[in-house]
């Protein structure tokens, strides 16, 4: 694993505080971590960490919807009604149905929490769709495409119409406990307990300081039904595995989910229901062995990126909780990444290239 070994030290130098990759396929699964989870304590990270993974929480959720329309609770292409009437649940899912979000510049938004550690978000879910409806829309409902929170903000609410309790309730009754995911939760309060911490370098813009800062226990509005989820890079793997590999929902849904429209991002080509088409991270590292299905996701402090075969055979997941501030330093962690990332999905060789059979 020299190659691999190499590619964790890079990530770490490149300003993450710690790294944990699990991979699995045909061939076995491999464990991989590098640095820290707590710099105060030293504590090394471990693949049985849990971390923030950011927008990968919106696969949980729309495996969790999909098995709501599965059971008859909810529709695809019904409206999202009471609370978007105009655009419907796949609409949602998949970002075509032209919602904004609230936030607007966000420097500006933040600088509360850049004043005072200890500033907390006071608006809910409802007044958070409030703050998006009252905004223009980007395009007409299902006449173009644009990644955006908005569209889990409001899922959350109609998930939880349709349950008659909270989306984290909802989660763990129809995902987590059902696939026996003990070590993942919604969290959409601060993080405390067990977890690795998330840091940013001191020179961050958010909140600055003369070392690494700590975020684990920010009190920020990104924690919702897009982007709260807790977990570790096993236990995502395995919904991934389940998910694509047909265990979890009906055929009809699961070809529904991958269903993909394009996406002009950096992060996806296509993009379904709650996931996408990758194949290349961040657009810099390409496949040597074709496209993947996942999501990459970004919270303050943490970095998570999955990756399955369309068939659900083979997982590669990794959680950092660290991330560069600038530019150069987004690329100089980025490249690593995505070398070992491929290395493990695509079983490469340590010069990149795929065995000969």
């Amino acid at each position: 694993m020299a190659f691999a070994d190499e590619q964790l030290e890079a990530i770490i130098a490149a300003g993450a505080t710690g790294v944990a990759v699990f991979a699995a396929g045909p061939q076995g699964q491999t464990e991989l971590a590098a640095g820290v989870a707590d710099l105060r304590t030293g504590e090394p990270v471990t693949p049985s960490h849990r971390f923030r993974i950011a927008s990968l929480t919106k696969i949980f959720v729309a495996a969790l919807v999909l098995r709501l329309v599965a059971e008859g609770a909810l529709e695809l292409d019904a409206p999202a009604a009471p609370f978007v009437e105009d655009v419907t649940v796949r609409q949602l899912l998949n970002h075509t149905s032209g919602l904004d979000d609230f936030v607007g510049d966000l420097l500006e938004f933040l600088e509360p929490w850049r004043r005072d550690a200890s500033h907390r978000w006071e608006l809910g879910a409802r007044e958070e769709l409030e703050l998006v409806l009252a905004k223009p829309r980007l395009f007409p409902p299902g006449e173009g495409w644009a990644y955006r929170g908005a569209n889990y903000i409001a899922l959350k609410l109609v998930v939880e119409a349709a349950t008659g309790g909270t989306l984290r309730k909802a989660l763990r009754r129809y995902v987590f406990e059902p696939l026996g995911l003990r070590r993942t939760d919604l969290v959409e309060e601060p993080l405390r307990g067990d977890c690795a911490r998330g840091y940013l370098p001191g020179d961050n813009p958010i909140h600055p300081g003369d070392g690494p800062v700590d975020f684990t226990e920010f009190d920020f509005p990104f924690y919702r039904g897009g982007g709260g989820i807790v977990s570790t890079p096993v236990e995502t793997a395995r919904l991934l595995r389940v998910l694509l590999g047909g265990e979890f929902l009906p055929a009809r849904l699961r070809e529904e989910m991958l269903d993909a429209v394009e996406s002009d991002w950096a992060e996806t080509d296509r993009y379904g229901l709650g996931i996408g088409e990758i194949s290349a991270v961040l657009g810099r590292e390409r496949s040597p062995c074709g496209p993947a299905w996942g999501h990459l996701g970004f919270a303050v402090g943490y970095v998570a990126i999955a990756l399955s075969s369309e068939d659900g055979m083979r997982q590669v997941v990794l959680c950092a909780n660290g991330q560069p501030a600038t530019a150069p330093a987004v690329e100089a962690l980025f490249d690593p990444v995505g070398r070992l990332l491929w290395h493990l999905y695509c079983g490469t060789t340590e010069t990149g290239e795929r065995p000969r059979s």
